[in-house]
């Protein structure tokens, strides 16, 4: 099946948002991984034990030689060092083995914490680059989503005459095809990339390969993406009837005829950040910029991708 132009513009700007995503994950996502060679504290760990062992060894030969001079010999200078040896040497030493071993044990948790956390934050960078590049993909499909939509109301038309329904039909059809093509696509890579990186829980304790946790995430994508659409669609109505913003609403047209889609990358980026804030409200967070769990820079950085190169897909 050959590829257009468009799918091929498209290719190229997900490309570039996997590389991205793979070499800036900190300045794009926000993630830092956590600090620290696991199999370095490991064998710190390893270390530490040696020591304790060597303690407890030594201990055990000592405390052999000193049972002899209580069990063979008597008076009060016995009994004193005896009392000192059991009472007060024997578990300082003791508390000094088990420090070591307490320590052993903590390096080789804080092993397992790393290990698991950066992995748990690498497939979390992966989901999040993998969204961007499927987002920019996602232009061609919508764009044949939308022509073979519209393509039917030259059949509707053959059954009612009434206008608003040949006007209103269409754009509800398309809104939920749309918002639940994108939203299925949303779960199954989630799905997949934690699947395929054996996640179970996220960072926030949920299961995500439950069929409730995926159902939640298609319904929360498919509400934000009715908004994203109505949002667009008024945004870019609102700018035709803007004298200064007309132009900028002008899809550019390149010397070869090829039109390419940035009349309506303003509109896009105003219905994505109504997209991101509500997931938020849905979440039950403070959408607002600044807040917890707002919009934040790395969210636009991500925008500004994604719909910038959508904006460079020539229209189909």
């Amino acid at each position: 099946m050959p590829i257009g132009l468009a799918g091929k513009v498209a290719l190229g700007g997900m490309a570039g948002a996997g590389a991205a995503g793979l070499l800036a994950p900190e300045f794009l996502f926000g993630i830092s991984y956590l600090e620290g060679d696991p199999d370095k504290i490991r064998e710190a760990a390893d270390v530490l034990d040696e020591i304790a062992d060597a303690v407890d060894k030594h201990f055990r030969e000592a405390n052999t030689a000193a049972e002899i001079v209580w069990t063979k010999s008597s008076g009060p200078a016995v009994e004193e060092f005896k009392k000192f040896w059991t009472q007060r040497y024997g578990p300082a030493v003791l508390a000094v083995s088990v420090k070591h071993r307490r320590a052993a044990n903590a390096c080789r948790a804080y092993a397992d914490v790393i290990e698991k956390i950066n992995h748990a934050l690498r497939i979390l960078c992966w989901i999040m680059t993998v969204d961007m590049m499927y987002t920019i993909g996602y232009q061609v499909f919508t764009w044949k989503l939308l022509q073979a939509i519209m393509k039917r109301q030259a059949l509707l038309l053959r059954f009612t005459a009434n206008r608003y329904v040949t006007m209103l039909l269409p754009m509800l059809t398309y809104y939920v095809a749309d918002s639940a093509a994108y939203a299925t696509g949303e779960v199954l890579l989630s799905l997949g990339l934690n699947g395929a990186g054996g996640i179970k829980t996220d960072l926030q304790g949920n299961e995500v390969r439950s069929v409730e946790h995926n159902l939640k995430v298609f319904r929360e994508n498919f509400v934000a993406n009715v908004v994203f659409d109505g949002v667009i669609d008024g945004s870019a109505a609102l700018m035709t009837k803007v004298p200064g913003l007309r132009t900028i609403a002008t899809n550019v047209t390149l010397p070869n005829g090829t039109v390419l889609n940035t009349g309506n990358a303003l509109p896009r980026l105003t219905a994505s950040t109504a997209y991101s804030m509500t997931l938020d409200v849905q979440h039950g967070d403070n959408p607002l910029p600044g807040t917890e769990h707002g919009l934040t820079e790395q969210d636009m950085y991500q925008k500004f991708i994604v719909h910038g190169t959508r904006s460079l897909i020539p229209r189909l």
